[in-house]
């Protein structure tokens, strides 16, 4: 009798742990051109956790709506990643953005400089190309106004937004918003993630996992 229950029971955990293993469902693979993009000359990344980062602009309304997707997405990753934001302009636009941003991220509140920016720009319909509403929108980014002045036309502000553009032509980024992973692969939201965020995300985390 104990014979048969234990025979009963190894039947039972093979048969359960078949069972598993044929739920678990595939790894996802990316595909190169449908997927994501090799950048012919990587641009070497730092070491220890994998680098992702964010090429935007700030007049940009797609990455405006992905803006709330990442920051939840960045939140729920802790500090599995290397998270850059590297702001970019386009045309005839000016710096001032990206001095904005830069400044407040010397000083500490980057990331809701960012935000107050993207709000600015698109909620309040402020004109983020104008200094002025540029200082007001660091005040509600909780930036020190003297500060913050001081900063915007700093040699360290200015030298991050030259890098920030030297990196954008290396990458090979043409259109925002794009994620570049471990400076190998660029991923455009619109043309690879198909507009749509979580594929764009499943897609780098994949990336970044090689």
């Amino acid at each position: 009798m104990a014979l048969l229950l234990r025979t009963f029971a190894l039947v039972l955990f093979v048969l359960t742990f078949g069972s598993a293993q044929a739920a678990e469902p595939e790894a996802f693979v990316p595909k190169e051109g449908t997927d994501y993009a090799t950048i012919a000359n990587p641009v070497p990344a730092p070491a220890g956790k994998p680098e992702i980062v964010e090429v935007f602009n700030f007049k940009c309304p797609h990455c405006y709506d992905l803006h709330p997707h990442l920051e939840a997405w960045q939140k729920a990753s802790g500090d599995r990643y290397q998270y850059r934001s590297l702001p970019v302009y386009w045309g005839r636009q000016t710096d001032l953005p990206l001095r904005a941003f830069f400044a407040a991220e010397f000083l500490g509140r980057g990331p809701q400089m960012k935000h107050a920016i993207f709000k600015a720009q698109f909620d309040n319909n402020l004109n983020i190309e104008n200094v002025h509403e540029l200082e007001f929108v660091a005040e509600e980014a909780g930036v020190d106004l003297e500060k913050f002045k001081n900063q915007l036309q700093s040699f360290g502000v200015s030298t991050r937004v030259s890098q920030a553009l030297s990196l954008q032509k290396a990458y090979g980024v043409n259109g925002t918003p794009t994620m570049v992973v471990n400076g190998k692969y660029q991923v455009s939201f619109g043309q690879h993630a198909k507009g749509d965020p979580k594929r764009l995300i499943a897609i780098v985390e994949a990336l970044a996992a090689r």
